[in-house]
């Protein structure tokens, strides 16, 4: 018997739980992906591709208002009158772009804060 044979028969639960960090260690779970469903001006952003949620609030927000506001926001690096070298961008009215290259929670935070700039209510949908 090799000494790892003795320990795992002497040791068992011991062994296990060393062998179960190294593992998680090495191969971390990922969390899952966060849905942030919500309602502002009567409609309601309810997919379940946040992405999709998030691009079609900022075209209907431009319908409103003009790329200029948008500058006066958190999401200001993240807009462009040009999509060039501009990672998963989407055409805005307006005539401009925005990235969707951000984590959910920094799209999350552009809607925050373009909702409190103008001051109109976001209500999340669970």
């Amino acid at each position: 018997m090799n000494k790892l044979d003795i320990l795992i028969k002497k040791y068992p639960d011991e062994v296990n739980e060393v062998i179960s960090k190294l593992y998680n260690d090495k191969f971390p779970r990922k969390d899952k992906k966060r849905i942030f469903k919500f309602k502002v001006l009567g409609k309601e952003y309810n997919s379940d591709v946040f992405t999709r949620n998030y691009v079609d609030f900022i075209k209907d927000i431009s319908k409103i208002h003009t790329y200029e506001m948008f500058k006066n926001t958190n999401i200001k690096s993240y807009i462009s009158k040009s999509d060039v070298n501009m990672k998963q961008s989407h055409k805005i009215g307006d005539g401009f772009f925005v990235t969707s290259y951000s984590s959910t929670n920094l799209k999350i935070s552009h809607i925050k804060d373009i909702c409190e700039f103008l001051n109109i209510t976001l209500t999340e949908i669970i």
